[in-house]
């Protein structure tokens, strides 16, 4: 008897999947975000690292490196072990917006997650103007499930609020 409610107990948790959030912040804006998330959800949380000297704090020097990335699609090298994929269902991924599109750690991020079958929620924060970051996003994601992400501005419109934020959650 011991034995099969230990299985069913094992069956329940191999069904029981979760949420795993996984950020890359430069800044600190997008830790802010991925941790309203997180205390909104409780969800599995992990910050995405690059090497220390891969980016400079000049986000406009940031910026010619990045430019330089996209053009050689040498995208840096994640130093973040990331977790057992195959227990979550949704991963919500999390990173600062760059010349209104998607950061090179992010694709870097999404080219390492093409084996997961679950879906994709991309949030993302900008400095004054998002662009078509969804769009790029879905880009360069390639064959995830990718759904409707979370957009914010933290010097415009549309702002964090935790309304927009739990409707969002909700849908997903």
């Amino acid at each position: 008897m011991v034995s099969l409610i230990f299985i069913y107990i094992k069956e329940l948790l191999i069904m029981a999947k979760q949420a795993l959030i996984l950020y890359y912040s430069q800044f600190g804006n997008t830790a802010r975000l991925a941790s309203k998330i997180h205390e909104a959800t409780g969800a599995d949380i992990v910050r995405i690292k690059v090497p220390d000297d891969t980016f400079p704090l000049d986000m406009e020097e940031t910026g010619k490196i990045y430019q330089q990335q996209l053009k050689t699609h040498d995208f840096p090298k994640l130093v973040t072990t990331l977790p057992d994929l195959s227990y979550y269902d949704l991963i919500l991924v999390g990173g600062p917006v760059w010349n209104e599109e998607v950061a090179s750690p992010i694709i870097a991020l999404l080219q390492q997650l093409q084996e997961f079958t679950g879906k994709i929620a991309p949030f993302s924060t900008g400095w004054s103007d998002t662009g078509d970051y969804q769009e790029d996003f879905i880009n360069n994601a390639g064959k995830l499930n990718v759904t409707s992400g979370y957009h914010i501005l933290t010097h415009g419109s549309p702002a964090f609020n935790e309304k927009s934020l739990f409707s969002w959650l909700r849908k997903l």
